[in-house]
């Protein structure tokens, strides 16, 4: 039969912490009972001798999150610990939890699963056992990383520059930008899915969209080697028509990077700032950047279509228009 005294024996293993924490013991059998399903799974608790205590809240940037959240805490790939803050009462809104090891020093992160995604953040934590991290009146606080938004030009383009290791959302590719010839951006595919921390990047996607990026422990493994752009983790003040940046021509429409007028570069862009005297712009270039809006409107091969994916005749091509090749590739033709 299951009574109380086997479950607190059960969820604190040690006799240090199970004094005194009865009714924190209670608190968090309930709330397991109630938790909803999540990424995670199941600590296998068998498999280690002691513990040590959690008694926090999970921030997401001005939020304290709430019991729709899972918090995980893993030791590399092992799940060490996992529950969710409290549903209702004096203690609404606290994360009550054990996390299960063995080894002193082991390092310890954080997965928060909230709102159908998981974030991933290392606060330096270390296991210790018997270690009680936080009281109710002074809980340990999980800092998550919020995640940051990219809106992409109407064609699928857009840049970043992002303060945290990431997650590359589905479908997007990842390019650098290696030099300047001819008046066209020099660009390489990245190969990879975590994007490195303040690495400045181009990206490209279908069509217009927003992107959401998620912090990510795991080691980056997109590099970045001989790019020519900068990037900003903050608003950047610039001088007027220094820099260039994404966006369309002002006389052509074409998508690339052209003299910025403003004076601050937003937060999580890349820029240009080393380019030929008298530059007014770049278009990019490289064999492979085709999106989707040109596969979908090149049918046929003596089709034409500029940069913004509107089919025009041949007879009127301009100074830089796409076709699409005998074998489906994308032909520059000028």
């Amino acid at each position: 039969m299951m009574t109380i005294k086997n479950l607190l024996n059960q969820l604190i293993p040690s006799p240090l912490l199970r004094s005194g924490l009865g009714a924190w013991c209670l608190l968090l059998a309930g709330q397991c009972l109630a938790q909803d399903a999540d990424p995670f799974g199941e600590v296998n608790t068998a498999k280690y001798q002691n513990t040590m205590t959690i008694t926090g809240q999970v921030v997401l940037g001005s939020d304290t999150l709430g019991s729709e959240t899972v918090v995980a805490v893993y030791q590399a790939d092992e799940l060490r610990g996992k529950g969710s803050p409290l549903s209702q009462g004096k203690y609404s809104n606290i994360l009550m939890m054990n996390i299960f090891g063995e080894t002193k020093g082991q390092p310890l992160h954080f997965k928060v699963w909230t709102g159908g995604r998981v974030i991933e953040v290392d606060q330096g934590m270390t296991f210790v056992t018997d270690k009680r991290n936080g009281t109710l009146k002074e809980p340990y606080i999980i800092d998550v990383p919020v995640p940051i938004v990219t809106t992409t030009t109407t064609e699928g383009w857009a840049t970043t520059c992002l303060p945290y290791n990431a997650l590359v959302p589905e479908g997007v590719t990842v390019w650098n930008a290696t030099g300047i010839a001819d008046g066209e951006l020099l660009m390489e595919k990245a190969e990879g899915n975590i994007l490195p921390k303040q690495t400045p990047v181009l990206l490209q996607v279908a069509s217009r969209a927003n992107l959401e990026w998620l912090a990510r422990v795991a080691e980056s493994d997109i590099k970045a080697e001989g790019s020519i752009l900068q990037g900003t983790t903050e608003p950047t003040a610039v001088e007027a028509n220094s820099v260039l940046t994404l966006g369309h021509s002002d006389t052509t429409g074409e998508v690339g990077f052209w003299l910025y007028t403003g004076t601050t570069v937003p937060a999580n862009r890349a820029y240009i700032v080393d380019f030929p005297a008298a530059t007014r712009g770049v278009t990019l270039h490289s064999d492979d950047t085709t999106t989707s809006v040109f596969n979908m409107l090149l049918e046929e091969a003596p089709t034409v279509v500029d940069l913004q994916g509107r089919m025009v005749p041949a007879a009127k091509v301009g100074r830089l228009l796409w076709k699409k090749g005998r074998h489906g590739q994308i032909i520059k033709i000028r």
